[in-house]
């Protein structure tokens, strides 16, 4: 391949003080709610997201890595396109934004993915990334008929999972490895990508995924146990400390965000209680956190209902609620606290995006955080 042809991957790149990306655009979106304003996730609607936030200069766009649905057969909640593929096709109609497959280390193998995650790269002139999931909901690993290990086990499968597909993804010529969970022979993965490496984003919150994030990934996710920018900060600082210390680099640091946004906090508030409480679909929120959760049926019944909310709200995101200049002015303080980017969903995605692009973006650019998107 012809280096020449690579794109910046914005992810990596950009120079904007705060990125953004835009997460579970393979499907039905994030939100666990019967409301009627819930993403449709047909591909129509997803094509046009993905231009729009591409023009916008939205640095990611980020699938959802789902093979079976919490709440039973045919809920809503299994309704996402296989993310390799979609991401093909979203790099096939967009210009500069990086398009994210997500998927569940455990069940696919180092070999199909360095495969597929190459033809999204070649696609995309270099846009390519992934976000690494160890697998965590046993229906799915029952789906693939593999055993789901223990949570340290499936993190020491994982570092060694990314030493086969890094060997993969760099060799030029055919190489034999074998570690603890594999033997590979003679391999090698053709076409070549153009990037050195695919943007790589984890959200391990565990003592053990922390480690992995740090040693493998650019961008780790973390998920503050309080909303206060000061506690935000800390948490931060703990993670940009560990991949310090414990691997000598420096990552990027994000967060994931629902978005409500109305014209008076009141108003987003009162839509929020709607579509999360009102409209909520407690049974499959219920569902995934039973299997998430090794202790969920013991826990106190409001921390459970917390928890509940939150996930019915945006899959756990940080709460952006209010109006523009409420959301833009947490987000300020977000920055400021160290967060190096936010991965945003709604209810709504496409009239969403479009409010926030017309009320927060200016803000922000106000705020010098960001720098105004010129044209594709």
């Amino acid at each position: 391949m012809n280096d020449n042809t690579v794109k910046s991957n914005p992810i990596r790149d950009s120079a904007n003080k705060l990125k953004l990306s835009i997460f579970g655009v393979n499907g039905t979106g994030a939100s666990f709610t019967h409301h009627p304003d819930r993403f449709s996730g047909d591909w129509d609607a997803i094509a046009r997201l993905a231009k729009r936030a591409d023009q916008l200069g939205i640095e990611g766009f980020v699938s959802a890595s789902r093979w079976r649905a919490f709440g039973g057969d045919g809920h809503y909640s299994g309704d996402f396109m296989e993310t390799f593929t979609w991401a093909g096709a979203i790099a096939a109609i967009t210009e500069r934004i990086s398009i994210i497959s997500t998927l569940p280390i455990s069940l696919l193998n180092p070999a199909f993915v360095a495969k597929a995650e190459a033809t999204v790269d070649i696609i995309s002139n270099g846009r390519a990334g992934m976000n690494l999931v160890c697998g965590w909901f046993p229906p799915e690993f029952d789906l693939f008929g593999v055993e789901m290990q223990e949570h340290n086990d499936r993190y020491g499968y994982a570092d060694e999972w990314m030493e086969v597909f890094d060997r993969l993804w760099s060799a030029d010529s055919s190489f034999d490895l074998k570690n603890a969970h594999f033997d590979v022979k003679n391999a090698l993965s053709q076409p070549r990508p153009l990037q050195s490496r695919p943007v790589l984003l984890n959200a391990g919150g565990s003592p053990r995924g922390r480690q992995f994030a740090a040693q493998h990934a650019e961008v780790a996710f973390t998920i503050p146990d309080d909303p206060d920018p000061r506690a935000v900060k800390a948490r931060v600082a703990e993670y940009r400390e560990e991949a310090r210390q414990k691997f000598g680099k420096e990552i990027q640091i994000w967060l994931s965000a629902y978005v409500v946004q109305k014209d008076t906090t009141a108003e987003a508030e009162a839509y929020a209680q709607d579509y999360i409480v009102t409209q909520g679909d407690d049974i499959a929120v219920a569902d995934l956190i039973e299997a998430n959760i090794p202790n969920a049926k013991t826990m106190p019944p409001e921390k459970m209902a917390e928890m509940s909310y939150e996930f019915k709200a945006g899959y756990g995101g940080y709460p952006l609620v209010g109006s523009a200049s409420d959301i833009a002015h947490r987000m300020s303080e977000l920055s400021e606290a160290g967060v190096d980017g936010l991965m945003l969903v709604w209810l709504d995605y496409e009239n969403g995006l479009e409010k926030f692009a017309s009320e927060v973006l200016p803000r922000l650019e106000e705020a010098g955080l960001r720098a105004p998107a010129t044209p594709v």
